[in-house]
């Protein structure tokens, strides 16, 4: 029996970088507001959080914040359908949940 193993890498193929802020510029909003807001206790903001128990992990409750506060920022008025969509094709969105 004659095993073939196919390769799905080219040569061509394209390197995303290590750091997701090498992506972006050093003068972007996105990392006075980083700064800004990491400087607050965002913690006295989501006391009533529940405890996780069952089922998929979830995301870090800060960051989404932080995404949230972000995107109204940045857009005015956004949705939640706007901001998944800018979480998954956003680089500045990506940056803030990591």
């Amino acid at each position: 029996m004659n095993n073939q193993t196919n390769s799905y890498n080219t040569i061509n193929q394209g390197v995303l970088p290590f750091f997701i802020s090498d992506c972006l510029d050093i003068c972007d909003p996105v990392f006075t507001f980083d700064e800004l807001v990491g400087g607050m206790n965002l913690e006295k903001y989501l006391k009533n959080v529940p405890e996780h128990k069952l089922g998929r992990i979830r995301y870090n409750p800060v960051k989404m914040l932080k995404t949230v506060l972000f995107g109204f920022m940045s857009e005015g008025y956004i949705s939640l359908r706007g901001l998944q969509e800018n979480c998954r094709v956003n680089i500045r969105f990506m940056y803030l949940m990591d």
